[in-house]
């Protein structure tokens, strides 16, 4: 069953538990150690002075709640430092006791890798570290990685109508999204929100804390733009801002709620086929895919950063491509930056609470379109299995045009590796009401799996934030890292030797 595409592609990546809400719990909290920690470790916590909240404290259930209520995880001990100085002491603590260290920003990890991914981590939560500067000659803004994109987008609006690239969930953290190639409209245009740093504050698995950059810890700089979680805890981003553009078009096109499957196969195939020639940087596109009341839903919605001119210009020959009777409808909008961004993402506010979801995911990133025979296959399984799973599960697939300026950097200038995709799938499935629903064991995540395995048996990448606990360690090696893995092992290795940043798919070190 397919949820309103417009209300649930933005709604659904708003899914969390409120860290600012519970960090507040912590003021005045008493410490207890989990029993499963060290002794040692319980009293260098206690000597460090940094907020800690652990399972015999007050506020600590609801603190280590994942955000995909499908996962549970206890964690050794949850702290929230206010200061690089804070996060040194707690990371040196963790490391002298064996216990791993994971940090949180926004919390939204799909796999709950912000609680470890496992029991017995050591949850840096950075909630409270909300810094922002922006320096007026330069453009450069400093923001600490308790930020999430809200924050950033509105402080940066608010103060010289700047921007960055980033997704339309304000709740996301900065930490995570920026780490692993946080990707949204704006990103055919300007690149990656990674794309945009030009330094990073760090705290590295001895506790040292400095600054890494392209002059300055360069081989660190190059992995935490793609890994960073592996290989230490990032404080705080610098990036280098753009004049927000001053005229934009965002755009929807509807399509017959009846649709034939022939039909929706000739629409899948025309934006496929549109995006692999790599059209105008100004352009992107989103094309979100299901099944209702069993027919094939399929919507399209996006921004053009210009005039609704060249959008007209831009946009036909993929129009052209569409089939005949379809029922097409195509809506546009002449927007500024901040009313062009809201439309999408909602009010970039952060001050409420967050929501949740109870969900599994999966993603494919690839450099071609699919064949006829593969859509068509992939269409047919997904009106057939929607009669088992329509009613048990909210399920979507967004489609994301890829390159432009993002593939404009070789695929070894940062740990990200995926720069000649013209495609990125997400395949979504949460249970109902909102999420509160149980989830329906392994034959949602069987039906998932078959979503990705109709189109391309065999995937030859994948997008780490919508991150897959169920991959085996070469799938994941190879989907998400590529011809970059082997040296994030090696640096993993010069950097963090006792693996004190682990989490279940946190980079291993070289052999």
């Amino acid at each position: 069953m397919l949820r309103d595409v417009w209300t649930t592609t933005t709604a659904t990546f708003f899914v969390a538990f409120s860290i600012l809400s519970s960090s507040t719990l912590v003021l005045g909290s008493t410490i207890h150690l989990d029993e499963r920690a060290p002794s040692s470790f319980s009293s260098c916590l206690t000597a460090s002075k940094v907020k800690t909240l652990t399972s015999s404290s007050s506020g600590y259930t609801t603190a280590a709640l994942a955000f995909n209520r499908r996962l549970s995880y206890k964690p050794a001990a949850i702290v929230y430092p206010m200061s690089k100085t804070d996060v040194s002491a707690v990371v040196k603590c963790a490391a002298d006791s064996g216990v791993p260290v994971v940090a949180r920003s926004g919390g939204h990890s799909y796999a709950a890798y912000g609680l470890g991914g496992k029991d017995g981590a050591l949850v840096v939560d950075l909630s409270s570290m909300k810094s922002l500067s922006l320096d007026s000659s330069t453009h450069l803004l400093a923001s600490q990685t308790g930020n999430r994109l809200g924050d950033v987008a509105q402080y940066l609006w608010d103060n010289g109508k700047r921007a960055l690239p980033h997704g339309t969930c304000p709740y996301v953290g900065t930490g995570g999204h920026t780490s692993y190639g946080g990707f949204g409209l704006y990103g055919r245009t300007a690149g990656l929100l990674l794309d945009r740093v030009v330094s990073a504050d760090v705290v590295i698995a001895n506790g040292t804390v400095l600054t890494a950059s392209n002059t300055s810890h360069s081989d660190l700089f190059w992995a935490l733009r793609g890994a960073a979680p592996s290989y230490g805890i990032v404080t705080s981003w610098t990036f280098s801002t753009l004049a927000a553009p001053s005229t934009l078009t965002n755009y929807w096109y509807t399509f017959s709620s009846t649709i034939s499957n022939a039909n929706a196969v000739s629409l899948i195939m025309a934006f496929q086929n549109f995006a692999a020639t790599n059209p105008t940087k100004q352009l992107a596109a989103i094309l979100n895919v299901g099944v209702s009341d069993g027919h094939m839903s399929i919507q399209m919605s996006g921004t053009y950063y210009g005039s609704k001119t060249d959008f007209t210009n831009a946009i036909k020959p993929l129009q052209d491509a569409f089939p005949a009777n379809v029922g097409m409808k195509l809506t546009t909008k002449n927007r500024d930056w901040y009313t062009g961004l809201t439309d999408f993402t909602g009010p970039l506010s952060t001050s409420g609470p967050d929501v949740y979801d109870t969900f599994f995911a999966k993603s494919v990133v690839s450099a071609t379109a699919y064949s006829k025979t593969s859509v068509t296959n992939w269409v047919n399984y997904m009106i057939q299995q929607d009669k088992t799973w329509g009613s048990k599960l909210w399920w979507w697939v967004e489609v994301d045009m890829y390159g432009g300026v993002i593939s404009q950097v070789a695929e070894t200038a940062t740990a990200y590796t995926h720069r000649s995709a013209t495609l990125n799938f997400q395949f979504y499935g949460g249970t109902p009401d909102d999420g509160k629903d149980p989830w329906v064991g392994q034959g949602g995540i069987d039906f998932m799996n078959g979503l990705v395995s109709s189109l391309v048996a065999n995937p030859t990448g994948a997008y780490p934030n919508y991150i897959d606990p169920t991959l085996t360690a070469d799938q994941w090696h190879s989907l998400y890292f590529a011809g970059n893995f082997q040296r994030l092992t090696q640096l993993k290795k010069a950097w963090d030797p006792k693996n004190v940043f682990n989490f279940p798919q946190s980079i291993p070190l070289a052999a």
